[in-house]
């Protein structure tokens, strides 16, 4: 909104009519009165003239004064709405009073006016400043409530990229990561955008997300603009995007594009950018941070994965236990056609499934008779131990459950926590049974490998008894018969 401007007369040039109506006739008529007395000539008509003169200029000192007054009281009154002018209190200015001053086609009335306007202005800059800050509130709170309570990246990734879309009042959303070795982008999170029209890998230069990356710059781009047009619909003007930098390194960019209804026709702002460029910071901080942690976590897997070994090297009785464990639970799981995440985790469970037993005594754990029911109680607290050892891991959580509950059977009398059928899932069961096969084959102090034909009607007593998973069983004794058990 322009302001009208005010008009060309100077305040000056009222004054000094003012002026000069109230002093300067005055005074030159005085000192023609003082000339006419001087002269001698007729008395009587100068005593007359005199008062008269002397009337008129009373009268003009008076509507001068008065004049003078009215025309200052006005800026006077201006000047004070004015001082009160204060951006957290707009709405509390005598707005009527202005209205008064603005009545009229004087010069203090386009002054009052055009100051009017002005606040006008500042009501709406106002408005639209507390709405960013509502809008960087709700972000900020949403993220804020949530982002403790999500362990897995990807998942916090796309909830801050629903909260940016929903926030901004946009159509769409994207974020792509930086994949350093092939140079590409590869799409991390979408709202608003159908997974089946996104290419699983992306150009750097191309589109609006390629020239952030590019340039390392955020962009906004307020309305159509065919440069900036992505040929596969992944955004569409208006939009904004930014890269995810910090320290100098490049992990990828976010795109927030469209307006949702309601807000068609509208562009993005640079606060919108600038909350956006703040966001992506911050997302380049949480992932630098996670990859940190991911490799600490790697390292801190494969030590305590070798310290296992180690344990097992010990005991000629369960020397190579876990791998073989590992080998014949991954064997059961392809078997079945479970898939790669479960591969994955069966694998890593089951290095790691005794590792509890590193608090046990070497006087229980190679004792070569049978445990007493105090030693037996002892020896059940090593999948809890194994928990512990294993919990710090963020990212390899879900191999907590198996570890702990690979002794507990369907029937509910297994250990540590007696829990029965639908509370074990399938991969643990797994774990169990290629557990106690391995155990079964294998030498123990207190006796010898049962054969193999043993082991198999063991385990089919075992599954009979709904102490193990049948299915299992039955995948196992498969491989066993099909010569295909590792």
């Amino acid at each position: 909104m322009k302001v009208k401007s005010v008009r060309q007369e100077s305040i000056l040039k009222q004054f000094y009519v003012y002026f000069l109506v109230a002093s300067v006739i005055p005074f030159i008529i005085l000192i023609y009165i003082l000339l006419q007395s001087a002269a001698g000539s007729g008395m009587l008509n100068v005593y007359l003239n005199s008062k008269v003169l002397l009337l008129i200029a009373g009268i003009l000192s008076v509507l001068g004064f008065w004049g003078t007054r009215s025309f200052l009281l006005k800026i006077v009154t201006l000047s004070n709405k004015l001082k009160s002018t204060n951006l957290d209190k707009l709405d509390k200015i005598d707005k009527n009073t202005l209205m008064e001053l603005a009545q009229g086609d004087e010069e203090i009335a386009h002054l009052a006016r055009a100051f009017s306007e002005i606040i006008t202005n500042l009501e709406e800059n106002v408005k639209e400043l507390k709405e960013t800050k509502t809008t960087i509130y709700q972000i900020l709170s949403r993220i804020g409530q949530t982002v403790n309570s999500i362990d897995n990246f990807d998942l916090l990734v796309q909830f801050i990229l629903e909260t940016m879309v929903r926030s901004l009042r946009a159509k769409k959303g994207i974020i792509v990561f930086l994949d350093q070795a092939k140079g590409v982008l590869r799409p991390k999170a979408l709202v608003g955008i159908d997974k089946k029209t996104v290419p699983l890998e992306l150009g750097i230069g191309t589109g609006a997300l390629g020239w952030v990356i590019e340039t390392k710059k955020s962009l906004l781009v307020p309305s159509l603009d065919t440069a900036h047009q992505d040929p596969d619909a992944i955004y569409e003007p208006p939009l904004i995007a930014a890269p995810l930098v910090v320290h100098e390194q490049l992990w990828g960019a976010i795109c927030i594009s469209g307006k949702a209804a309601g807000g068609e026709g509208e562009s993005f702002s640079e606060e919108d950018l600038n909350i956006l460029t703040n966001l992506a910071y911050q997302i380049a901080v949480s992932l630098e941070n996670f990859t940190l942690n991911a490799e600490v976590e790697k390292i801190y897997f494969e030590t305590i994965s070798a310290l296992a070994l180690a344990v097992e090297a010990k005991d000629k009785y369960s020397r190579g236990h876990s791998d073989r464990v590992a080998k014949y639970a991954v064997a059961i799981a392809e078997y079945l056609h479970l898939s790669s995440e479960d591969l994955s985790t069966l694998r890593d469970a089951a290095r790691l499934h005794d590792i509890g037993k590193i608090g046990i005594t070497d006087e229980i754990l190679h004792k070569p008779g049978k445990l007493n029911t105090q030693e037996i109680q002892i020896m059940h607290k090593h999948p809890e131990i194994g928990e512990g050892i294993v919990k710090p891991l963020r990212n390899f959580r879900h191999i907590i459950e198996p570890i702990k509950h690979h002794h507990e059977f369907l029937n509910g009398n297994g250990y540590p926590d007696g829990i029965s059928d639908g509370n074990i899932p399938f991969i643990t069961r797994i774990l169990t049974v290629a557990d106690i096969f391995d155990a079964m084959i294998s030498d123990r102090p207190y006796r010898k490998a049962l054969s193999i034909d043993m082991a198999k009607s063991e385990l089919e007593s075992m599954s009979k008894e709904g102490k193990i998973d049948n299915e299992v069983v039955d995948a196992l004794l498969n491989l066993v018969k099909e010569n295909k058990l590792p």
